[in-house]
């Protein structure tokens, strides 16, 4: 991969990039993702609070918020070694693109 060009854009180029990652992404998964905003301690903490308050099972979150730290959009710790939970650079660029006009 480290031989792909680089994704060159043209005036419909976000347009793209975002319905692509709109299709990529879930709606648990985008849910997630605009979620995290630094004030929970941990990555139980957010998606118990999701999941009560979206009414979604919490099981079902945990998956996708571990495919979301496979794909490298976000970063917690473990039991062991617990940290915050927080967007990646890769991460904070996605959510960017999906909320160029606050719409999906």
């Amino acid at each position: 991969m480290d031989n792909a060009p680089p994704i060159l854009m043209d005036p419909d180029g976000d347009e793209v990039i975002r319905k692509l990652i709109l299709r990529a992404l879930n709606e648990n998964q985008r849910l997630i993702l605009r979620s995290i905003n630094g004030r929970h301690r941990s990555l139980n903490s957010l998606l118990e609070e999701l999941s009560r308050r979206e009414n979604r099972p919490l099981s079902t979150l945990k998956l996708n918020a571990r495919i979301l730290k496979e794909l490298g959009l976000i970063d917690y710790g473990t039991k062991s070694n617990p940290r915050p939970v927080r967007l990646t650079e890769h991460g904070m660029l996605v959510l960017s693109i999906l909320e160029v006009d606050g719409n999906e």
